[in-house]
């Protein structure tokens, strides 16, 4: 294989998100990453350390691409409109976004200091979207699972074709959404 010039940590993390877009979480190799790259999978080491280094960046772009998102969202928005946008830009990420999106799915480690960050951003985010609800920080928490599980579940069943009765997904959502606002409303 010829060596390819301008390679660097953010390009191989991009064609690792790209594998498990394409192929799943699971099918996400070293071997794979640099082929993509045309380069020898050693030569990845001087990028990521190894396939756990490699997964650890993954997950933190996804971390950092899901909260850009979801602030892009939310921006000029309250309440209601708030919530729906948020909904609505985590279902996209997911649906755009599968293999990548499941580096997600484990809580992050405590003892790593960017993944906590990261992860935090999406938390803070959220609260301040649900702040208009009166929430305080513990029940904004709950919510933010609430509100995770629900759109998780639609999605992860959405892109699995787990919807077959020929009715219109895009309403379904909507109503599962209003229902969320329903419960935010009266908590």
């Amino acid at each position: 294989m010829a060596k390819r010039v301008g390679i660097d940590k953010d390009t191989v993390v991009r064609a690792a998100a790209k594998i498990a877009d394409d192929h799943g979480w699971d099918a996400l190799t070293l071997a794979r990453v640099a082929k993509k790259l045309r380069i020898r999978s050693p030569s990845l080491y001087n990028h990521v350390g190894g396939l756990e280094g490699l997964r650890r960046e993954l997950k933190l772009l996804a971390l950092r691409d899901l909260n850009t998102a979801l602030s892009r969202a939310t921006i000029g928005k309250s309440r209601d409109d708030a919530v729906r946008g948020l909904a609505a830009a985590y279902r996209a990420f997911v649906k755009r976004h599968p293999g990548t999106y499941a580096a997600t799915m484990v809580a992050a480690p405590k003892n790593d200091p960017a993944m906590e960050a990261a992860a935090g951003n999406i938390v803070e985010t959220i609260l301040s979207v649900l702040s208009g609800y009166g929430l305080d920080r513990r029940e904004g928490i709950h919510a933010i699972r609430a509100l995770r599980s629900t759109v998780h579940g639609f999605a992860a069943l959405e892109i699995a074709g787990g919807f077959g009765i020929p009715l219109d997904v895009d309403k379904s959502f909507d109503w599962l959404v209003s229902a969320l606002i329903k419960g935010l409303s009266a908590a």
